[in-house]
């Protein structure tokens, strides 16, 4: 402990101190001696959590690795840039390579190929893990059909982050991201999870922040709730309390940073505001799964403040 305390900032991880500390000698390289990268013969394929805010987070297993590493598989190539300069890391500039989620298939064939001849190559994201909400996926689908090793070092995430500070329940929570940006798609969305008991993980942009809430609470009732924005950074906030105290924090201030929404789950509150289509595309959905009528009614007064003839009359076409 004696030596943490000297080379970390414990007092105030997020100080001003702690961001621009420039100090490479705290990663001199292998933490352990039962594993170095320099060991590795066959090639295989890291996926990398990054800083999210803080360049003081990145791990020593990080910086040992993408030291090793022969190739880089980056979203944002001018980001990792800034983890390279910040840690004494020196790459040839074409061994680091940009991805993004629509890029072309022979740009994936580029990028497996390389692997295979890199030994260590690394996937990042701008920051936090790669493939929470960030591209990835198809890169890490193709090396496991062809029999590519993967492996991950492990490390900041702003989901997981948000839901730790919020004070609401963390056993059973549900990684909602991003939602749809058209209305009617987030509307449903928000339907389909508004009768789930897992506390919810959103993320959102600061310009939508208090549009997003408004949603929330005609759909999900005035629940409890937490705000997370510029995480590990100087002006981190966290704020708490129900959706209606949210909103007015919300539409009070200027929003900056990406902002995580977390929200407690449903506690057998029916839903109050809905529409008749609302109503019709949950018996529809029930309907489908050859859920017999007198069933379907019963899940869906479960769900909705609503009363069997009003029920009946919507799901028969009478109004």
């Amino acid at each position: 402990m004696e030596k943490q305390k000297k080379t970390a900032n414990l007092k105030n991880p997020i100080s001003k101190t702690a961001i621009t500390e420039t100090d490479n000698s705290r990663f001199p390289g292998p933490v352990t001696e039962d594993f170095k990268t320099a060991d590795i013969k066959d090639p295989l394929l890291y996926i990398c959590a990054t800083p999210i805010g803080n360049l003081s987070d990145a791990s020593f297993r990080l910086i040992d690795t993408l030291k090793s590493a022969g190739y880089i598989i980056a979203e944002d190539t001018r980001t990792i840039r800034k983890i390279f300069a910040r840690y004494g890391i020196s790459k040839n500039p074409e061994s680091i390579t940009g991805y993004q989620d629509y890029s072309s298939n022979a740009k994936i064939d580029h990028i497996i190929s390389k692997i295979r001849q890199s030994g260590i190559s690394c996937l990042v994201s701008e920051s936090g893990m790669p493939l929470i909400q960030d591209p990835g996926y198809k890169i890490i689908r193709r090396c496991i059909k062809e029999g590519l090793k993967i492996s991950v070092i492990p490390g900041p995430n702003a989901a997981l982050s948000a839901l730790v500070l919020s004070g609401l329940a963390p056993d059973n929570f549900l990684f909602a991201g991003f939602l749809p940006k058209t209305a009617s798609k987030r509307r449903e969305k928000l339907l389909e999870l508004a009768y789930l008991s897992y506390t919810m993980v959103f993320y959102e942009s600061p310009l939508r922040v208090s549009g997003l809430l408004h949603e929330m609470l005609k759909v999900f009732g005035n629940r409890q709730a937490c705000i997370a924005r510029e995480l590990t950074k100087l002006y981190e906030e966290v704020r708490r309390g129900n959706l209606a105290e949210l909103i007015d924090y919300a539409d009070a201030s200027n929003l900056k940073g990406e902002a995580v929404v977390v929200v407690e789950g449903y506690k057998n509150e029916p839903i109050k505001d809905f529409s008749q289509a609302d109503i019709r595309k949950e018996y529809l959905k029930l309907s489908a799964q050859n859920i017999p009528r007198k069933d379907a009614f019963k899940i869906i007064q479960s769900r909705y403040d609503i009363d069997r003839q009003t029920l009946y009359n919507i799901a028969i076409g009478k109004t």
